[in-house]
């Protein structure tokens, strides 16, 4: 029968500080059957996307008795003013089927700023932005394909989707 042993200060490896979350007391002493209360802020000031965030909230103990997580879920609302572009990136090949392309590049270019981004392991893409950002360039790329370029505008609370269909950088024969 295998055994292991955690040596003292090496049982939390893994653990990040969350830019987006704090708590105090960073540190305290409790005695035994007693509790302690710890404030949790979490603060989106720093998070550039609306969106769910998680973390778990981690004690450090030398107590013999195990302390389990304590599950955070922080949900960061849009403004009012702005709103989700999304789509997905597909590739039709010279049979004519379609497919997803992951690793796909999509250029935003805004009259404000650019974002790069590249799509998931199912051709997917999401960016939420504020309408101030009007009017939109999408350029989707990726090698083996033609390039697509699309101008749109996003409306607030209205998500706009903008799927592309790539066709083969070379000629079908």
């Amino acid at each position: 029968q295998a055994k292991a042993s955690v040596l003292p200060g090496f049982d939390s490896c893994g653990t990040v500080d969350v830019g987006w979350l704090s708590e105090d007391p960073v540190e305290t002493d409790v005695a035994a059957g007693q509790s302690v209360n710890v404030t949790v802020t979490m603060d989106s000031a720093d998070l550039a996307q609306p969106g769910t965030y998680k973390a778990s909230l981690v004690f450090s103990t030398d107590s013999p008795y195990p302390v389990t997580p304590v599950q955070i879920t922080f949900t960061v609302n849009p403004p009012k003013t702005w709103a989700k572009i999304s789509g997905v990136v597909s590739g039709k090949a010279c049979s004519g089927t379609v497919a997803p392309i992951p690793g796909a590049t999509v250029q935003i270019d805004t009259r404000a700023a650019s974002y790069t981004l590249i799509t998931d392991s199912d051709g997917k893409y999401a960016l939420w932005l504020d309408k101030r950002n009007n009017p939109l360039t999408l350029i989707v790329a990726k090698d083996g394909w033609q390039p697509q370029t699309r101008k749109v505008r996003v409306k607030p609370g209205s998500p706009l989707t903008a799927n592309f269909t790539l066709l083969p950088a070379k000629p079908c024969k």
